[in-house]
C-alpha cells in the first residue's frame, strides 16, 4: 500500500508507483494479454477452443454461393435481403451487410442482438443469386447454435475491450491499459536512479 509522508521523496513515489499499482492491475493486464495475444496469433486462438471442447473452424468463413439463378433480374438480390432481415428480427439493434468480393462469394450480414456487444451476434450468410440462407463451419455463425467453445471465443474481443462488463468494464480495460503503459516509464526511473547512484558513489 501508499505510505506518503511529507518527507517521501520522488524516488519512493515512483517506486510505490512501479510496484503498488502494478500488483493491483496485474490480473487484468494478465487477462487483457492474453485476449489480445488470441487476436494476435492463430496458433493460441485453435490451442484454446480445441482445449475447451470445440469442434468447428476457430476462424471466419464466408461460404461460396451454391445457385446460379438470380432472383429478379430488375432488382438488386440485397434490397430483398433488407426486406428480409427486418421482418425476420425486428428486435435487433442493427444490421451490417457486407457486398460480396467475388462472384462466388455469398453476402454477409451481422445482425447486432445487443447493443455494445459483439459476442451475441448473429453472422448469417446468403446466396447472392437466390437469397437461400447457407450455413458456414465457422464458430462465427447464429448465436442460438454456439456451444459453450465457441461462446468462449466469440466473447474474446468483448473481453478485451471491456465490453463484456458494460460502461464499467470499457472504464476498468482503459485504466489499466494506460496503466500498463505508464509502468515502462516508472521502470526505466527506477533504473536510471539505481545505476546514476551507483556511479556517483564510485565517483566519490
Amino acid at each position: 500500500k501508499f505510505d506518503w509522508k511529507k518527507t517521501t521523496r520522488w524516488k519512493r513515489k515512483n517506486f510505490d508507483l512501479h510496484t503498488v499499482v502494478g500488483f493491483y492491475i496485474s490480473s487484468f493486464a494478465l487477462i487483457i494479454a492474453f485476449t489480445g495475444s488470441m487476436m494476435s496469433y492463430d496458433w493460441l486462438k485453435y490451442v484454446v477452443y480445441i482445449s475447451t471442447g470445440g469442434e468447428k473452424e476457430a476462424r471466419f468463413i464466408i461460404p461460396e454461393n451454391e445457385g446460379n439463378q438470380l432472383v429478379d433480374n430488375d432488382v438488386i438480390p440485397m434490397d430483398n435481403l433488407i426486406v428480409k432481415l427486418l421482418k425476420e428480427n425486428p428486435e435487433a439493434e442493427g444490421f451490417e451487410l457486407h457486398y460480396p468480393n467475388s462472384a462466388q462469394e455469398s453476402i454477409y450480414v451481422e445482425v447486432s442482438n445487443s447493443e455494445g456487444l459483439f459476442y451475441d451476434s448473429d453472422f448469417r450468410f446468403f446466396d447472392q443469386n437466390t437469397l437461400e440462407e447457407l450455413e458456414t463451419p465457422s464458430v462465427f455463425g447464429k448465436y442460438e447454435n454456439a456451444d459453450v467453445a465457441d461462446k468462449i471465443q466469440r466473447m474474446n474481443y468483448d473481453i478485451h475491450i471491456g465490453a463484456i462488463g458494460g460502461i464499467v468494464g470499457k472504464i476498468i480495460a482503459f485504466l489499466v491499459s494506460l496503466i500498463v503503459a505508464s509502468l515502462p516509464v516508472t521502470g526505466v526511473l527506477l533504473w536510471y536512479g539505481r545505476n546514476y547512484k551507483k556511479k556517483k558513489l564510485n565517483v566519490n
